[in-house]
C-alpha cells in the first residue's frame, strides 16, 4: 500500500490492482495527469484506507484474487457515498460493464487504459463529483435554513402561545368582572323588587284589614241571623202544614208550598255555608298578605296549608280545569317554618300549573306525601300542559325569568318561592316533557317525631 503526496487541486485518486506492475503504471499515469494518487494492492487494503481518508475517485480492477472489484465497489460506496467509482478490466464483456454500472460505477475502462481515456474519465468524474458536492452544500444550506425557520416558527408559536395565555387570562378576568357586575346588578334589582314587594304587601295588608272589617260586619249579621230565621221557619211549619191541610196548597215566593217546604232548609244551609266560606276567604287573603311577618318557628301541617290555598284559589281553579284531583297524604309529619309563606309557595306552583294548560279538559293533580327514608314532606303539582323546554328548565327559578312576559308574567313567583323553600331548609324540583306536562315538587324537611 502506498500513499501519495498531499492532494492537488485536481483531486485525489485511490487506485487498486493486485498486479504490482499494472498498479505502478496506473500510479505513474495518474501522477502525470496532475492528480494525487494512493495505491492499494487488494480490496481489503483499499477499504482500510477509505476508513481513514476521503478520496474523490476510486479506480479499481475487477478481477482480483482476494476481493473482486465489484465487491470492493459496493463496500466502498457504503463508506463514502459520493465516491466516484471507475472500474477497469482486461475482459471486454458488455455484461461486466453493465453489472459494474448497476453496482454504482460511473465508467468502465478496458485494459490497457490509455492516458487520454483516463484523463477524460477523471475529468467527467470530478465534474460529476463537483455537482454532487454543490448539491450537497445546497441541501445543507436548505436544511440549515429549514432548521432556522423551524426554530423561528417554534419561537413565534411560543410567543403566540404565551400571548394567547395572557389574553385568555385577561379575558377570564374580564368575564369574571362582568359576571360579578351582572350578579351585583341582579342582586340590586332583586333587593329593589323585594322592597317593592314588601311595600306592596304592607299596603295590601292595610287594604285587606280594612276590607276584612267591612266584609266581616255584614257577614257576621248573616251568620248570626241565619240560625234565627231557620228557627222561625221551623216554628212556622206547624201552622203552614195545618193551613195546607185545611185550605190546600198555596204559593210561597211564587213556588207552591208543598214544594217550597223541602227547599227552605237547603237555602238556609247554603246561606250558612256561603257565610263560612266568605269568612275563610277573608282570613286566607289576610294571612297571605301578611306573609313574612310571623317567625319561622311555627309547626304546621302541609295538608292544612294546601286546603287554605285551594280555598283562596277556588274560583280561578274552577275556570281553569274540569279535572282537578287532590290527594292528601295520611298522617304527614309536621313542618317547622311559616305556614303563610309556605302557602305562597303552594299558590305559586298551582298558578303556574293551571296557567300552562291550553284547555279545561287537561287534568291537574295535587298530592301531598311523605318520604320517611329521607324524612321529608312533599307537595307535588302535576299538569298535562305544554311543558317546559329543556334549555329553559334550569332557569325557571332564576329571578325575572319568564316565558309569559307578554301576558304579564314577572318571573318572580318561582324565584320568591325558591327563596322561601331555602328559608325552610327545603327546595323546589322540576321535571318536564315538552308537550306532555310538568311536575313541580316542593320538598320540606320534616320535624323529627
Amino acid at each position: 500500500m502506498k500513499s501519495s503526496p498531499a492532494p492537488t487541486d485536481k483531486g485525489s485518486i485511490l487506485a487498486v490492482d493486485d498486479e504490482p506492475l499494472v498498479l505502478h503504471l496506473l500510479a505513474s499515469q495518474i501522477t502525470k495527469l496532475g492528480y494525487a494518487v494512493t495505491t492499494a494492492g487488494s480490496g481489503s487494503e483499499a477499504l482500510a484506507l477509505l476508513k481513514q481518508h476521503s478520496y474523490d475517485i476510486l479506480l479499481t480492477d475487477i478481477l482480483m484474487q482476494e476481493m473482486d472489484g465489484l465487491t470492493l465497489l459496493r463496500q466502498a460506496l457504503k463508506l463514502q457515498a459520493d465516491l466516484q467509482c471507475i472500474v477497469a478490466s482486461g475482459q471486454h464483456e458488455v455484461t461486466t460493464a453493465v453489472e459494474a454500472m448497476r453496482q454504482g460505477a460511473i465508467n468502465y475502462l478496458p485494459k490497457p487504459v490509455s492516458l487520454q481515456k483516463l484523463e477524460v474519465s477523471f475529468e467527467k468524474a470530478m465534474e460529476r463529483l463537483g455537482l454532487i458536492r454543490q448539491l450537497r452544500e445546497k441541501q445543507l444550506l436548505l436544511e440549515k435554513s429549514a432548521r432556522e425557520l423551524s426554530e423561528h416558527r417554534d419561537h413565534l408559536e411560543q410567543l403566540v402561545t404565551e400571548r394567547t395565555a395572557e389574553l385568555a387570562a385577561a379575558n377570564r378576568r374580564l368575564q369574571k368582572d362582568i359576571k360579578a357586575r351582572i350578579q351585583a346588578e341582579k342582586e340590586a334589582e332583586r333587593r329593589r323588587q323585594q322592597l317593592i314587594e314588601a311595600d306592596k304587601m304592607a299596603s295590601l295588608g292595610v287594604l285587606v284589614a280594612g276590607v276584612a272589617h267591612e266584609i266581616n260586619n255584614p257577614n257576621n249579621f248573616i251568620t248570626i241571623n241565619t240560625p234565627i230565621l231557620r228557627q222561625a221557619w221551623e216554628d212556622f211549619l206547624p201552622i203552614l202544614e195545618a193551613h195546607l191541610a185545611t185550605h190546600g196548597d198555596f204559593n210561597v215566593a211564587g213556588i207552591p208550598y208543598s214544594e217550597m217546604r223541602h227547599h227552605v232548609p237547603e237555602l238556609f244551609a247554603g246561606i250558612a255555608d256561603g257565610s263560612e266560606r266568605i269568612k275563610k276567604i277573608v282570613l286566607n287573603l289576610r294571612d297571605y298578605a301578611r306573609q313574612g311577618t310571623a317567625a319561622m318557628d311555627q309547626l304546621f301541617d302541609l295538608n292544612q296549608v294546601v286546603r287554605a290555598a285551594l280555598t283562596l284559589m277556588a274560583n280561578p281553579l274552577k275556570k281553569a280545569t274540569n279535572h282537578l284531583v287532590v290527594e292528601y297524604g295520611n298522617a304527614l309529619p309536621l313542618i317547622r317554618g311559616n305556614s303563610q309563606r309556605a302557602e305562597q309557595v303552594v299558590i305559586n306552583l298551582i298558578q303556574n300549573a293551571y296557567q300552562s294548560r291550553p284547555d279545561q279538559e287537561r287534568q291537574l293533580t295535587i298530592t301531598t306525601t311523605t318520604d320517611k327514608n329521607r324524612r321529608t314532606v312533599v307537595l307535588r303539582v302535576r299538569d298535562n300542559g305544554c311543558g317546559i323546554a329543556k334549555k329553559n328548565l334550569k332557569h325557571v327559578q332564576d329571578p325575572f325569568f319568564t316565558t309569559k312576559r307578554d301576558t304579564g308574567g314577572t318571573g318572580l313567583g318561582l324565584s320568591i318561592s325558591a327563596g322561601i323553600m331555602k328559608e325552610h331548609g327545603g327546595r323546589l324540583q322540576f321535571t318536564s316533557q315538552p308537550g306532555k306536562g310538568t311536575s313541580a315538587s316542593a320538598i320540606f324537611p320534616a320535624v323529627a317525631s
